[in-house]
């Protein structure tokens, strides 16, 4: 398993303020060899009486070239999520990108007809907790 990305504490202590509950650091899942999702995460639907579930993979976005981080984070996520839906089919898998890479390469072409075509879930997450975080879907 992979070590955890810079910013995996800002991301976790961000979803428990909006009220996330943590069920698993890491969402390990049943694969040879073994792979991880950096959290797990689950809160109530106060309306359906039922969990949502979420599994999200952290990227920090930290190298010099953010097409090369995009490249990898994009390969990591896909291979997650086929192995997620195999072991969890209602758990939706989240990338949490910080807001400079959603500004440097999420929100430009190359980002945007990616995240719409293979229909990734984002999380865009500030290095201050005085933002929420922004959750964008295909």
């Amino acid at each position: 398993m992979s070590r955890r990305d810079r910013y995996h504490d800002i991301v976790k202590q961000a979803l428990i303020k909006e009220g996330w509950t943590i069920s698993h650091d890491p969402y390990v899942l049943n694969t040879d060899p073994k792979l991880a999702i950096d959290l797990g995460a689950e809160r109530m639907i106060a309306a359906e009486r039922e969990y949502e579930e979420i599994a999200v993979e952290i990227k920090s976005f930290i190298n010099s070239s953010q097409v090369a981080d995009l490249e990898d984070a994009i390969g990591q996520y896909e291979i997650y999520d086929i192995f997620l839906k195999r072991q969890a089919p209602t758990r939706k898998l989240y990338l949490a990108i910080p807001h400079h890479a959603w500004v440097n390469i999420f929100s430009r072409e190359v980002g945007q007809i990616t995240v719409k075509e293979l229909g990734i879930h984002l999380i865009i997450y500030f290095l201050s907790d005085k933002e929420p975080l922004q959750w964008k879907t295909p």
